[in-house]
C-alpha cells in the first residue's frame, strides 16, 4: 500500500473533493520521528538530556507533537494528491474533515477549487473606437488658472478683522454633541481656505462674517449615511476661534507668470499656453488609450461564461473591503450589502484574469528571468523609504510567481489592444463623460 492514496471526486463545475489515506506505517514513521527529536532536546525532571522515556513524553507533549504531525500530513497529502491528479488548484485547499485513526491511519477529506474552463473565444480584431478629447481654450485658461494658485502669495489681513468668501483663515475649533465633545473634532492652528469645500459647506458658510478673536458657533448637520461613526446622524456644534485671515494675491496672467513657472524653454505666455496645450493633448491620448483598453476587456468579459470559484470571489471580496481600511472581524467587514455592492466587480476582475491566463497560454507567452529580475528591481526603486518592505515581499512564497503571473496577464492583454481595429475621433469632453 503507498504511503499516500487518494480519489477524486467532482463537487461542481470548478470544485474537486479529494479524499486522501495515508497509511499507518507512514504515520507511525512520522510520530517516531518527531518524538525522537523531542527526546534529543526535551528536559524532564529526574532524567538528564535525551534520556526520557518516550510515555512520560508523550504525556507531556503528546497533543502539542499530534497537532505538528498531523499537520505536516495533511500539507504533505494535498502536495501528493494534487500532483498525482493533475489539478491546477486556484485557491488554498479546504480541510473538510479529518480522522486519526486508532491503528495510526490517517483520513482525510479535502476540497480544492481548480481553474476554471474559460472556453476562449476569438481575442483578436475587435472593433473598438478611441475618443479623444479635443482640448480647448477653456482647458488651457483653467491649468494656467490653477498654476496661478499655486504661485499665489498671502497677505496677512491686518485692517480686516471678518471673514469673507475666499478667504484663508488660521482657527482653533472644538466640536460638541450637546455638552459632550465629540472624538476627532477638534484642533488648534486649523487652515482653511473658505469655500474650498475642504470642510462640510454648511461649515464653511457659517464662517464668512465670523470676527477674528471671537468664539463664533458653528452648527452642521451630519446624515445617516456620513463616513464617521462619532459624527454620522448627529447635529454638533462647532466653536470656533479664528486667530488670522489672509488674502490670497494671484500673478498676473502675463509673460512673467510663464517665466517664473519653472518650464525649461517656457518665456512668455504665448509659450506657456503652447506647453500646456502640449501637455493637455498627451494627456487626453493617454487617457483615451485607457478607455479603449477597458473597453476591449469588458467586451472579453462579457463574451465569456464560465463558474468561477466561490473561495476565490470571497477572497477577493475581502481584498476590496480591507482596502477600503475596514477592519477585519469587524460588524462592517460581514455587511450583507457591502458584499453586494462589491461582487460584480470582484466577478469581473476575476473573469478577466482568467481570460488573459488563456490567451497567455494560447500565444505561448513567457516571461523571462531578466524581465521578471528587471520588474523586481523597478518596484525596489520606486519604493523608496520602503523599499526593505518590497525585498521581503519578494522573499516569500508565491510573491514571485504572482508577479509573474501579472505580468503574463498584462502581454496577454497586449496582444488584444495591438490586434484591435480602433477607429479614432476626436470630441468634446462631455460626449466622453456621457459614456460614463
Amino acid at each position: 500500500m503507498p504511503d499516500i492514496s487518494s480519489t477524486i471526486e467532482e463537487a461542481g463545475p470548478v470544485t474537486r473533493t479529494l479524499k486522501i489515506s495515508v497509511s499507518p506505517e507512514h504515520v507511525r514513521g512520522r510520530f517516531d520521528a518527531a518524538f525522537r527529536k523531542l527526546q534529543a532536546r526535551a528536559h524532564l525532571k529526574g532524567f538528564r538530556k535525551g534520556k526520557a522515556p518516550r510515555a512520560l513524553l508523550e504525556q507531556a507533549y503528546g497533543e502539542e507533537i499530534e497537532r505538528d504531525v498531523v499537520g505536516e500530513l495533511i500539507e504533505e497529502a494535498c502536495v501528493e494528491s494534487i500532483r498525482e491528479h493533475g489539478l491546477d488548484v486556484v485557491a488554498a485547499p479546504r480541510l473538510v474533515h479529518q480522522e486519526l485513526g486508532e491503528g495510526g491511519s490517517l483520513s482525510l477529506e479535502i476540497g480544492v477549487d481548480i481553474r476554471p474552463d474559460v472556453g476562449l473565444k476569438d481575442y483578436r480584431n475587435l472593433a473598438a473606437e478611441r475618443l479623444v478629447v479635443r482640448v480647448e481654450d477653456k482647458h488651457i485658461d483653467a491649468m494656467i488658472d490653477a498654476l496661478r494658485q499655486r504661485m499665489a502669495v498671502l497677505r496677512v489681513e491686518e485692517e480686516r478683522g471678518v471673514v469673507e468668501p475666499g478667504d484663508i483663515v488660521v482657527m482653533d475649533m472644538h466640536g460638541f454633541d450637546g455638552d459632550s465633545p465629540v472624538p476627532g473634532t477638534s484642533g488648534e492652528g486649523v487652515v482653511l481656505e473658505v469655500g474650498s469645500g475642504r470642510f462640510p459647506e454648511d461649515f464653511e458658510k457659517q464662517l464668512v462674517g465670523a470676527s477674528r478673536g471671537v468664539r463664533t458657533p458653528v452648527t452642521v448637520s451630519f446624515g445617516e449615511d456620513y463616513t464617521d461613526d462619532n459624527l454620522r446622524g448627529k447635529t454638533i456644534r462647532f466653536d470656533v476661534t479664528v486667530s488670522e485671515i489672509k488674502t490670497k494675491i494671484l500673478p498676473e496672467i502675463d509673460d512673467n507668470l510663464a517665466a517664473e513657472a519653472g518650464l525649461e524653454g517656457v518665456e512668455t505666455l504665448e509659450a506657456l499656453r503652447e506647453r500646456v496645450r502640449e501637455d493637455l493633448s498627451a494627456r487626453a491620448r493617454r487617457e483615451a488609450e485607457r478607455r479603449v483598453q477597458d473597453v476591449l476587456l469588458g467586451r472579453l468579459v462579457d463574451a465569456h461564461e464560465f463558474e468561477l470559484p466561490e473561495s476565490l470571489l470571497d477572497e477577493t471580496i475581502h481584498g476590496y473591503i480591507h482596502e477600503l481600511g475596514i477592519a477585519h472581524g469587524s460588524e462592517e467587514e460581514k455587511s450583507p450589502e457591502l458584499r453586494a455592492s462589491l461582487e460584480g466587480r470582484a466577478r469581473r476582475s476575476l473573469k478577466a484574469g482568467f481570460v488573459l491566463d488563456a490567451i497567455a497560454e494560447k500565444e505561448n507567452l513567457m516571461i523571462a528571468k531578466e524581465e521578471l529580475e528587471s520588474r523586481i528591481r523597478a518596484q525596489i526603486a520606486s519604493a523608496g523609504k520602503r523599499s526593505d518592505e518590497v525585498r521581503r515581499h519578494y522573499s516569500q512564497a508565491g510573491a514571485v510567481a504572482e508577479l509573474r503571473r501579472s505580468m503574463l496577464r498584462e502581454k496577454a492583454a497586449q496582444c488584444v489592444f495591438e490586434s484591435a481595429a480602433v477607429e479614432e475621433r476626436e470630441v468634446e469632453e462631455s460626449k466622453v463623460a456621457d459614456r460614463g
